[in-house]
């Protein structure tokens, strides 16, 4: 008969299994040198510089030699919630798991309503634990899912939580459903295949027919679903658009968009009008303005949970920057 030690035992030596594709989540950043420096006024959140491509994810080298300067960055400002992030990301690549727990959770209190934040804590706490899942990982995880439903690490950890403590269908099921809403070639795929191919063998789960083939995407479309019946301008706003001169159309439509964000402004607790305004600063190119309106969103119905997951499922179908 195994005893609680020898599980105990068992299920810390089985989170190494874990720890590729949870390497493999991190590259949701993508940071750059420019905001690890921190001497490019005009970086944007993804550690590319506005107007350019996206940049190439640093090094675990590079990553260790940034950490002097983003904790002189830090300590000059205390506030800079992203520059904890970035912090937490580099002691996380560099095995810092304990720092990089601590790290991400003053970003996180800075910013509480950013899953990205919980899930990352809650990532790092997982890893620096010496055995078993600790309470504290899977409370930071709970509040990304509340946060945001779709959070691929939260979800894919939940997993890894019922996998540790026996529950090896509910983990396969929870990896079969984030496997289902992946999209194709994200960088846990491959992970997230062969971690269901292992447990299933190993367990004796059946999963033929239930895992999506490679390089498909086969899930419900939720994002489509998250802008579905939001409303654009009225057949008469189009109809009286379409007969002005193309300068004056565009300003027609740029202060129907303006009058949109002040009604938002006053009266912040509408969803489908925070949907609207994402989708129409898109439409017009204004991605910064985008993902403002995201964030004041995010602020706005931070109660609301349901809501919440919402608009970040809308702003990632939109392509919103940083959703």
């Amino acid at each position: 008969m195994t005893t609680d030690k020898e599980k105990s035992k068992t299920a810390s030596g089985n989170i190494a299994r874990y720890v590729l594709i949870a390497a493999a989540a991190v590259a949701t950043f993508s940071i750059g040198f420019a905001i690890a420096r921190g001497d490019d006024p005009g970086a944007a959140v993804s550690g590319a510089p506005e107007g350019s491509g996206q940049s190439e994810p640093m090094g675990n080298a590079e990553l260790a030699e940034a950490i002097p300067q983003l904790e002189a960055r830090l300590e000059a400002n205390p506030e800079d919630e992203e520059g904890w992030a970035l912090l937490g990301l580099s002691y996380f690549q560099t095995g810092r798991y304990d720092e990089a727990a601590s790290a991400y959770g003053t970003a996180s209190e800075l910013n509480p309503t950013l899953a990205r934040y919980h899930s990352a804590r809650g990532e790092a706490l997982a890893l620096a634990a010496e055995d078993g899942f600790p309470e504290a990982a899977q409370q930071a995880f709970a509040r990304a899912l509340e946060l945001d439903p779709a959070d691929p690490r939260a979800r894919y950890f939940e997993g890894v939580r019922k996998d540790i403590s026996g529950d090896h269908a509910g983990a396969i099921n929870d990896w079969i459903a984030l496997l289902g809403d992946t999209p194709a070639d994200a960088p846990w795929e491959s992970d997230l295949r062969r971690l269901i191919a292992e447990v299933s063998n190993e367990h004796g789960i059946d999963v033929s027919g239930r895992v999506p083939p490679p390089g498909t995407r086969a899930q419900t479309n939720v994002p489509a679903a998250a802008t579905q019946a939001i409303p654009g301008p009225s057949p008469a706003e189009m109809r009286a658009a379409s007969n002005l001169p193309q300068g004056q159309q565009d300003m027609m439509i740029e202060n129907m968009v303006n009058g949109l964000d002040q009604r938002l402004s006053a009266n912040p607790n509408d969803p489908d009008g925070w949907i609207m305004l994402m989708r129409s600063r898109m439409q017009l190119g204004q991605t910064t303005q985008a993902s403002a309106a995201w964030r004041r969103a995010r602020e706005a119905l931070a109660s609301n949970s349901s809501q919440l997951g919402r608009i970040n499922a809308a702003a990632r179908a939109l392509g919103v920057p940083e959703a």
